[in-house]
């Protein structure tokens, strides 16, 4: 499937809404939590997350996902 224009962190795989407020999305990408503190030391089973917000306002060729989605996989 070709990666649709603007890609949606809420049409991703690896989006989810978070458990206390369903507006908002973590993301669950094993590549963006390995970078982010909070989603490394959370204290829950499950995995926390990095606000895909976040992840998202980040600009330039050396982001990991960024504004682009460039990690961005179908559900």
């Amino acid at each position: 499937m070709k990666k649709p224009y603007p890609a949606l962190c809420r049409d991703c795989k690896y989006g989810l809404p978070e458990d206390i407020h369903s507006w908002t999305l973590r993301c669950h990408h094993p590549v963006i939590n390995a970078n982010d503190p909070y989603a490394l030391a959370n204290l829950g089973v499950k995995t926390r997350g990095s606000e895909c917000s976040k992840e998202r306002s980040k600009k330039g060729p050396f982001t990991r996902c960024g504004i682009t989605g460039k990690l961005w996989e179908p559900e």
